[in-house]
Formats: C-alpha cells, sequence, structure tokens
C-alpha cells in the first residue's frame, strides 16, 4: 500500500484526484488529503508517507515555496507537483527545484497519476543512491574523502565560533598488505569492513569516521577537553584494532599508525593539517607500528596523559 498525502485546497480537485486514483487501483493506494501547508507539515512530522501531492497554490504558502516548505520538513519524501496551469517553464523549475514530476490537473487519467506516483517514488530512491554514492565509500559505508573534507571544513569553522579543540587522525593499518598478498582480497576486504566496525565502535556517534581510500582512514573528533581526550580515544583504538579476528576461519592480526593533529594549535588549513597528521603517521610506522603521534610538541599531552604512547621520534 503507497501511503499517499494530498495536499489541495480546492475541494472539487481533491476529490476528483481520489476518484481517479480509487478508479485505476483503490487497493494500491491510501490517501490522505490535508488543504492547507501548515497541516501537511504537521503531518509529515508524524507520519510516513511514500509520496506528496503538492498543489503550489495554497492559503498559506504559494508557488515553488510550497516545493521548500516540504523538502526541508522531509526531504527523503518524492514530490509530484499538480498545477492548474499548463506552463512548461514552471514545470521545468518545479523539475529543477526538486520535485519528481508535474502534472496539470484535468488532465491526468488515473493511470497517468499512478505511473507518475510509482515513478516519483523510483526516482526519488536513484537520485538519493547517487548521493549516498558520491557520498560514502561502496565497501566499508564509511563517509569517504569528499564528504569528509566538508565535514572537516565545517568542523573548523565551528571551532573557532566555539573555541574548541578538534582532534583529526589519520590512520593506516600495519600489515594489511601482507594479509592482503597471502589470503586474498576477499579476506582483505572483509578486514576493511571490520576495521571500519571496530574504528566507530571507539569513538561517539557525533564523531566522524571515514575511509579515505586503500587501507587509510580518518576520525575526525569535535569538542574534545583536549589533547587528553583524544590521546584517550587514540590509545582506545590501537588497543581495538590489535585484537586477533577470526575471518572465514583465518586468524588475522593487524595493528594501527595513528598521526594526530589538533586544531587550532596547528592553524592552518585542510591540506595542510592532513599533511601535518600524515607525517606524524608515518613517524608511528617508523616506530614499528602500533603507536600514535602527534604533529607538534606541543599538542603532546602531559605525564599524566600515559606518554608512553608518545615518545618522540
Amino acid at each position: 500500500m503507497i501511503k499517499v498525502l494530498l495536499i489541495e485546497d480546492n475541494p472539487v480537485d481533491a476529490q476528483l484526484t481520489k476518484d481517479i486514483l480509487v478508479e485505476e487501483s483503490a487497493d494500491q493506494f491510501y490517501l490522505t488529503h490535508v488543504d492547507q501547508m501548515s497541516e501537511a507539515i504537521r503531518r509529515l512530522r508524524n507520519e510516513r508517507f511514500d509520496v506528496v501531492l503538492l498543489d503550489l497554490s495554497l492559503p498559506d504558502a504559494h508557488g515553488l515555496e510550497s516545493l521548500t516548505q516540504i523538502q526541508v520538513t522531509m526531504p527523503s519524501v518524492p514530490i509530484v507537483v499538480l498545477s492548474g496551469l499548463d506552463d512548461k517553464a514552471l514545470a521545468l523549475q518545479a523539475v529543477q527545484s526538486g520535485a519528481q514530476d508535474y502534472l496539470v490537473k484535468g488532465q491526468s487519467s488515473g493511470e497517468l497519476l499512478a505511473r507518475a506516483i510509482r515513478y516519483a517514488i523510483e526516482r526519488k530512491r536513484a537520485e538519493e543512491r547517487l548521493i549516498y554514492l558520491a557520498q560514502y565509500d561502496h565497501l566499508t559505508g564509511l563517509v569517504n574523502r569528499t564528504l569528509f573534507r566538508d565535514r572537516l571544513t565545517q568542523a573548523l569553522a565551528r571551532s573557532k565560533r566555539k573555541k574548541q579543540p578538534v582532534g583529526l587522525m589519520l590512520l593506516d593499518l600495519d600489515g594489511f598488505k601482507a594479509v592482503n598478498d597471502t589470503l586474498g582480497h576477499d579476506i582483505g576486504d572483509q578486514l576493511l569492513k571490520t576495521a571500519a566496525d571496530l574504528l566507530k565502535s571507539c569513538v561517539r556517534e557525533v564523531d566522524t569516521v571515514a575511509r579515505m581510500g586503500g587501507d587509510e582512514f580518518t576520525v575526525l573528533l569535535e569538542g574534545a577537553s583536549g589533547e587528553q581526550d583524544i590521546a584517550r580515544v587514540a590509545e582506545r583504538i590501537l588497543e581495538t584494532i590489535a585484537q586477533p579476528l577470526v575471518l572465514e576461519g583465518h586468524t588475522v592480526s593487524v595493528t594501527a599508525s595513528i598521526g594526530i593533529t589538533v586544531y587550532p594549535l596547528d592553524d592552518h588549513g585542510i591540506d595542510d593539517l592532513l599533511r601535518h597528521a600524515d607525517t606524524a603517521m608515518y613517524r608511528a610506522k617508523g616506530h614499528g607500528g602500533n603507536h600514535y603521534r602527534f604533529a607538534l610538541e606541543s599538542q603532546v599531552p602531559s605525564p599524566q596523559g600515559r606518554p608512553s604512547a608518545l615518545p618522540q621520534g
């Protein structure tokens, strides 16, 4: 059953829409009708709908403003615009603004309306899938490099406003290549997916874990009280990753090397911050792996921060 929210203030047009949907396939659509945007917003916030049929001329909203209000309230719901105007320019504007289709009232049969609803749902799914693929790593489901850079940009802006540090970690898996070469790419892929899950378990939901490519990951920590907190997260990651794993009957052991920099102590742009964290990571790897290093001496926690993990190379 497809749940349809019809937003239409003209009772005649609303009844016509109901009738042609019922005539086409009464058992496939469940239609809810409201005649004002305010009521539509309330219903969308409290109920699940598969699609919205939207009139662009309402008592409390008009034109493409109506479309925007629906999108802000429920970005994932597909929208089919119903208009009394056979206006190709408006139709194009509506689709460019995010509507999945545009139909003219009185010119749509039940078959055409039913098909438009189903196609709108599929178009929205396809659109969201493309957005997902553009922003998330297909293997691990983590944020990818592109979205990570965007989140880091936003985190640095918030850091300036709130005067709170941002921890940036860059890490890779020591011994990953040996696993990949000896046990094969399928086991290697499973290891990457497991490592991604383990990394997420070491941080808060508000933190960001991303895969940058290969066996290289980044972690973005906001709202930490200082370097001590960031160091504790790094220690937790090292301890968690170092636990032996069983993948398809094979016992696999890897460790991590982590490079860390802290903004605004390291007061540079995104590319420099990533480069500094990368340099620190290779210093950690140069000490045999299973270590973390801070990029700057000024970022290293004081002795109560378990300095045994922090010798400077």
